[in-house]
C-alpha cells in the first residue's frame, strides 16, 4: 500500500480537469493503484499518496493524490502559487453547476502573493 500522506495540504481536483495533466495511465486506474495493484507508476511513484476523508454521507473514503511542487490557482484577482501540495483526484462532479472543477481550503488562498479570500475560484493549473 501506498504512503499516506503527512501535514501537506491537499487541493481536490475533478479527474476529468486533470486530463493532459496526469498521465493517463494513473487517471485511468485510480481504484486499482489505490487497492495497491501492481500497475507500472514510472516517475510518479514516489509523489504517490493515499488520502483518507470523511465527508457527509461517505465515511472511511479514500482519494487518490500526487504530491505537486506547485500549483497555480487562477482568480479573478489574478493568480496564486501554492507550493508543496497533494492534488487528490476525485472521480466525479464537485458542482452540478460547473461553477468550480476543485476544492481549496481558504487558507491555502490567503497571504499567498496577495492572494484574498474568494469563494470561487475560475481556473486551476497543475
Amino acid at each position: 500500500m501506498r504512503e499516506p500522506i503527512t501535514k501537506m495540504p491537499v487541493i481536490v481536483v475533478e479527474k476529468n480537469t486533470l486530463v493532459n495533466i496526469i498521465p493517463n495511465y494513473i487517471l485511468d486506474n485510480l481504484n486499482e493503484i489505490i487497492n495497491g495493484e501492481d500497475i507500472d507508476l514510472k516517475d510518479y511513484t514516489s509523489k504517490i499518496r493515499i488520502i483518507p476523508f470523511t465527508s457527509l454521507g461517505k465515511e472511511n473514503g479514500i482519494l487518490l493524490g500526487i504530491k505537486a511542487d506547485n500549483v497555480i490557482v487562477q482568480q479573478e484577482e489574478g493568480e496564486i502559487n501554492i507550493n508543496n501540495v497533494i492534488v487528490g483526484i476525485y472521480n466525479g462532479i464537485l458542482s452540478k453547476s460547473g461553477k468550480y472543477k476543485a476544492l481549496i481550503g481558504l487558507e491555502l488562498l490567503e497571504n499567498r502573493e496577495g492572494g484574498k479570500e474568494s469563494e470561487y475560484i475560475r481556473n486551476i493549473k497543475v
